[in-house]
């Protein structure tokens, strides 16, 4: 057994908050767009400026109307809603499919939104996160959502949608951010994600996490996992594994007690698979 692989946390690790304690930590950190791993994420991508997209989801979930300015400011509404501005960052993971990412600017709780878009197919996939949960003020509340984009002109889809995959069961993936930092990723089962720090800060470290996996298209898939026995933040990675390249978002409170919302990006490789797909029920 290798005696330098570490539990990711204990409670040692961070210290308990009040949603006053958030919001003023969020209030303090205007650099909160800003993260170390920027240095193999996508370009920015200038292919959405100008466009309009209404994003409708699912079920009772939200409307957003975007307008795009240029590279990286937006404004959004929410059907019924006032407009608002906000900084973005955008990256094209495959032909035609975005990971388009910003904070609310001044939200209480801070909310967070992390959006596949596919305009192939029209279709979105929306990662709305917030501050606070009933367990902890410093833990995320996830909520993901499943709609069309709707553009003028072109039909939207009637049935079709990004959908809950277990394509991924059984794969292990090595991901490189910068040369001095790599970490390896374990999808053991339909809903939980584990992973070790093979190189960088916290070298050794492993931990696991629930997970949602998300089918975007052949071979781009989209997961996330909020921190159980971590600092509480939230992960959110858009694959494609046709060019093993990724883009992401961290959101939370760090380890440092710093408040953040950062994209970031990493270089993939195999690290063997198991067929344990059919092991597994829903």
């Amino acid at each position: 057994m290798n005696t330098l692989l570490r539990a990711y946390r204990s409670g040692m690790l961070t210290k308990a908050m009040t949603e006053q304690d958030v919001a003023d930590l969020v209030g303090e950190s205007k650099d909160y767009y800003i993260g170390d791993l920027a240095g193999r994420r996508p370009y920015f991508t200038q292919k959405l400026n100008a466009m309009t997209l209404t994003l409708r989801y699912d079920n009772g979930g939200p409307c957003f109307t975007h307008h795009f300015l240029n590279e990286h400011r937006l404004t959004w509404q929410e059907e019924g809603g006032a407009q608002r501005e906000e900084y973005y960052e955008a990256f094209e993971i495959d032909d035609q499919i975005f990971l388009i990412a910003y904070l609310r600017r001044d939200s209480r709780p801070a909310t967070s939104f992390s959006c596949v878009v596919d305009l192939k197919m029209n279709l979105t996939t929306l990662i709305l996160s917030a501050m606070g949960t009933r367990q902890s003020a410093r833990d995320v509340d996830q909520r993901i959502y499943h709609g069309v984009v709707e553009r003028e002109g072109l039909p939207t889809p009637m049935a079709w949608r990004h959908h809950p995959t277990r394509d991924l069961v059984g794969r292990s993936m090595g991901w490189s951010y910068r040369d001095d930092m790599t970490s390896q990723h374990i999808f053991g089962s339909p809903h939980s994600i584990s992973w070790v720090i093979l190189q960088g800060p916290g070298t050794g470290l492993v931990g696991s996490a629930p997970c949602k996996y998300v089918k975007i298209s052949d071979q781009v898939y989209l997961y996330s996992w909020v921190e159980t026995m971590g600092s509480g933040q939230q992960g959110v990675v858009l694959t494609n594994l046709k060019t093993m390249h990724d883009c992401g978002t961290f959101y939370g409170v760090n380890h440092n007690q710093r408040f953040e919302f950062y994209t970031y990006g990493a270089r993939g490789y195999n690290l063997g698979s198991y067929n344990t797909k059919e092991r597994f029920i829903w």
